[in-house]
């Protein structure tokens, strides 16, 4: 009978201290292995002395001090986890060793030998422990490691049945007494963290698919500036190769002029002129990224018989990376142009651009013509109903909350208005 309780013993030891190291997710090295294969050795040489001393009864009631506490105590000071995981890890390990004793104890019930208890409670671990790596402690690991609130929430169950268990049937035997407070707390305890769980869990995976989409967007609009940028520098590149050729239009227009063709020589410069109008950047202020930005979306809206006025005075170099001034302004002018083009033509479509630094700070502001019907604004975000629209509003506020900016949206007198402060 000992052979067997002292086997069991160490099936009970090297279980919990391994499920407790991956619901911690501990590396796995070489090393941290056989830091594992020492720690379950001290501390079964600890507990073989003890139990010497003071017997099983006493090294039952002992357990926590000689077996949990330096689980706890290797995982903070060598793994570098924190109390609360460290913790909880300790505590989820223990109540999953409940599960092994059920087969053991069947199996007991039905071949009443010394031996039927080890076999099944052995077996039991194996399997067990076989599904909580595959299964069971990369999900535990991710709920205690993502949030305080889940691992509070979480932690709070396994903690709640720790002390259960120690009290009413290692220092107590209130269990046995068949109190009908003690029958009755457990299952209510089990159901009532269940669903402050699944609530939780389920705001945890909310916020967790927000930041995702949220950390999508920043990356396909990101994607979207750098080629839009490109685009733009290729346009002026070519500015430089006109310039360059400059001579060869002139020599041609004198051609024209000195075999008197004044009208070839004037088409000619008419669409040389065009040419150059639609590659040229228009220089609204120092910044060259921010120039070619409102050049593109100048002509777009001078295509479309929009009145686009801009005044801008920003130095060539901000602390702000090119791809999020290209992402913020493209986004502002992209639904100003598309919003005054649902206007009916014979009323006044304009854009007004206000974009300056001013004490450290770089303030946009940014209104269009509007007259449909009022906006709703929710959360600090105007609203739509139409599929793949309003996106490019989630996207400034994103940007100005990364910076810790301002931003506003409104509508006055006919002008949608977009206000934004973003500190330098």
């Amino acid at each position: 009978m000992q052979i067997y309780n002292f086997l069991s013993y160490i099936f009970v030891l090297t279980y919990g201290v391994v499920i407790t190291m991956d619901f911690a997710g501990y590396e796995k090295t070489k090393k941290n292995r056989l830091i594992l294969a020492a720690t379950i050795l001290i501390i079964f040489f600890i507990q073989s002395r003890i139990y010497s001393f003071v017997g099983y009864s006493g090294a039952t009631k002992l357990y926590p001090l000689m077996t949990h506490l330096p689980m706890v105590i290797l995982l903070i000071v060598y793994f570098k986890k924190s109390f609360s995981i460290a913790l909880v890890s300790v505590l989820t390990a223990y109540l999953c060793c409940q599960p092994p004793n059920w087969l053991g104890i069947a199996l007991h019930y039905y071949w009443d030998h010394s031996m039927a208890f080890f076999l099944g409670d052995s077996l039991g671990f194996i399997v067990m422990l076989f599904l909580i790596k595959l299964y069971i402690a990369k999900s535990v690991h991710q709920v205690i490691s993502y949030s305080k609130n889940s691992l509070y929430i979480f932690g709070s169950f396994p903690l709640i049945y720790y002390i259960f268990d120690y009290t009413t049937t290692v220092y107590t035997e209130f269990l046995y007494s068949g109190a009908r407070i003690v029958v009755e707390f457990f299952p209510s305890v089990l159901s009532l963290f269940y669903i402050l769980f699944v609530v939780v869990y389920n705001n945890e995976t909310e916020k967790r698919n927000n930041l995702e989409f949220t950390h999508a967007m920043l990356e396909t609009q990101s994607e979207r500036a750098m080629k839009e940028i490109t685009a733009l520098q290729q346009i002026q590149q070519q500015t430089a190769i006109y310039r360059h050729d400059m001579r060869h239009h002139l020599s041609l227009i004198y051609s024209f002029i000195e075999n008197n063709a004044p009208e070839s020589a004037l088409d000619y410069i008419k669409q040389t002129k065009n040419d150059i109008d639609q590659i040229v950047p228009i220089q609204y202020c120092e910044n060259s990224v921010i120039n070619l930005v409102l050049s593109a979306y100048a002509r777009r809206a001078e295509n479309e018989n929009i009145s686009f006025q801009v005044k801008a005075k920003v130095p060539e170099f901000l602390s702000i990376p090119s791809t999020d001034i290209c992402t913020l302004l493209s986004n502002g002018l992209e639904n100003a142009i598309n919003s005054t083009l649902k206007e009916d033509s014979h009323r006044s479509r304009e854009i007004i651009l206000n974009c300056k630094l001013q004490k450290k700070n770089l303030l946009i502001v940014l209104s269009n013509t509007y007259y449909g019907k009022e906006i709703e604004i929710k959360n600090g975000l105007p609203q739509t109903n139409k599929e793949g629209h309003g996106y490019g509003a989630k996207s400034i506020a994103i940007l100005v909350d990364k910076y810790k900016g301002y931003y506003s949206f409104s509508v006055e007198e006919n002008l949608f208005i977009l206000n934004v402060l973003i500190p330098i």
